[in-house]
Parts: structure tokens; C-alpha cells; sequence
């Protein structure tokens, strides 16, 4: 069983590593081992500040790229930075993602108000960059016994959502949210097939996820969800480790829900 969890000196890449989840799955794959590359839109300063929750002893573990994956030129550039760091690439977490509730103009609003153009930055980040990335590091990926490809989706990209939870509350469900991980989660099944039998592709589909919600909008959210309480960061990392071990080396192209039974309804 050990084997089959050794995520020791694996290479993982993190984008959007350094938000909400994605600091969880950093601290926790370096914790087992691995050598975590984060890309993140966040200055160089944010990521120091990061590395004061970090013990001494893991810094050499972890390699940190700024890159604004909505940019084109940005993911180009990132691209042949870690080509040139790196001979090889064992999972690349596609984490990166603007969020439903992220207090943009034009995004966290009702239908009528919701921008186009943040429209096409959020497909972007969390559609367009999954493809972009997975395409040009393919070939890193290949090396060696085969790489992972894990995409964070959501449940919004299987079902519709309820309005009736955000009645009286200050948060929406933009449609461009639910369209992006929509697509992820198809992306996720297309690369699965292409890039077979040397790479594995899956996502990973969280619920909702308690981050400071209005009371009245998690009151609402619990009575929907079997267990009781929304998610938190730490719910989400097991899948993770699962899905970036040998644990998981028969799976591909699935997509794991973890929603507190909220779906099931």
C-alpha cells in the first residue's frame, strides 16, 4: 500500500496554487515528498508571505512562476520556463480558476449584469488554460511511467444550480462559471481518450466550499447537503493524493464528485 501512495520527488505543477485550495494541495503533496512547481497570478511578495506557513525544511521543495494564465503570451512564456527547469513532469494540476462569489464588476451579479468580457476571461483561466497546458506539456507528462492530468472542476459543471440558495443573499451563480467547468469536465473525458495509455486524465468536482457565506446562504446550503456542512479545504486534498498516486493508476477519465452527497438528491 505504501508504494502505491509514494508521491516521493514526483514533480507536481499547481496552477493557481497559491488560492484557497491550492495552498492546500501544496502543503500537503510536499508534505509526502513531492516537488511542487507553483504558478500563480500573485506578485512574488504574496508568495514569500506564503512561504512563512512553510517549514524551513520544505522550501527546496517548491518553485514558484507568476503567470496570468488568462494571457496567452503568459502561458507561452511559462511553458518554456519550466522546460527549461525541469526534464520532466509527473502531474499537472489544472487548480487555477475565477470563482463564482470573486467580487469582480460584471461577474458576481444577477444575469442581466454579467459581463462578456469577464465572459471570455473566465473561459480563459478555467477552460482555455486546462487545454493550453495539458497540450504543450504533454510531452513532459509522457516521460518516464506516464504522467496525471487532474482538472478541478465543480458540481455547477454537472447540474443546474438552485437558485432558491442565493435568494436574499449577496451571491450569484454566474453563467460563465458553470459554462467553463461545464466544458472542463468534457475537456477531461476528451483528454482522457487522446493522451491513453501514457497519461491519465481526471477531475475533481467539489461542492460548496464554506469560505465566509452569508449566514442565510449556508443555512440554505446544509439543508440540500446529507452530511450536514459545507465543504472545506481539507475534504478536497484526499482526492488529490488518490488521483496523483499509483492508488489511482487503472482510473482515467472520471470525475469525482465530492459534495457532501449534495447531487444525489
Amino acid at each position: 500500500m505504501n508504494d502505491l501512495l509514494n508521491l516521493k520527488n514526483k514533480k507536481i505543477l499547481i496552477t493557481g496554487g497559491l488560492g484557497h485550495l491550492g495552498k492546500f494541495f501544496v502543503k500537503s503533496l510536499i508534505k509526502l515528498g513531492s516537488e511542487v512547481i507553483i504558478c500563480d497570478q500573485l506578485s512574488v511578495a504574496k508568495y514569500d508571505i506564503f512561504l512563512k506557513d512553510i517549514e524551513n525544511k520544505f522550501y527546496k521543495k517548491i518553485m514558484y512562476f507568476q503567470c496570468d494564465l488568462s494571457n496567452e503570451s503568459d502561458r507561452k512564456i511559462l511553458v518554456k520556463k519550466i522546460k527549461l527547469k525541469i526534464k520532466n513532469l509527473d502531474v499537472l494540476i489544472n487548480c487555477a480558476s475565477l470563482v463564482g462569489n470573486s467580487n469582480l464588476s460584471g461577474w458576481n451579479t444577477n444575469f442581466e449584469n454579467q459581463s462578456v468580457s469577464l465572459w471570455n476571461k473566465v473561459m480563459e483561466i478555467n477552460l482555455i488554460a486546462a487545454f493550453d497546458l495539458s497540450k504543450n506539456l504533454k510531452n513532459l507528462l509522457s516521460k518516464n511511467n506516464g504522467g496525471v492530468i487532474i482538472n478541478i472542476s465543480s458540481i455547477y459543471g454537472s447540474i443546474a444550480p438552485d437558485m432558491n440558495l442565493y435568494k436574499n443573499t449577496n451571491i450569484y451563480n454566474p453563467a460563465a462559471y458553470s459554462a467553463s467547468k461545464g466544458g472542463l469536465n468534457n475537456l477531461t473525458k476528451w483528454l482522457a481518450v487522446n493522451l491513453a495509455p501514457k497519461i491519465r486524465v481526471n477531475s475533481i468536482s467539489p461542492g460548496g466550499i464554506l469560505r465566509g457565506q452569508s449566514k442565510k446562504f449556508i443555512k440554505n446550503y446544509i439543508k440540500k447537503t446529507p452530511l450536514s456542512r459545507m465543504a472545506n479545504e481539507n475534504d478536497i486534498v484526499g482526492a488529490i493524493i488518490f488521483l496523483s498516486s499509483d492508488l489511482s493508476k487503472y482510473v482515467t477519465g472520471q470525475n469525482l464528485i465530492i459534495d457532501g452527497g449534495f447531487t444525489i438528491h
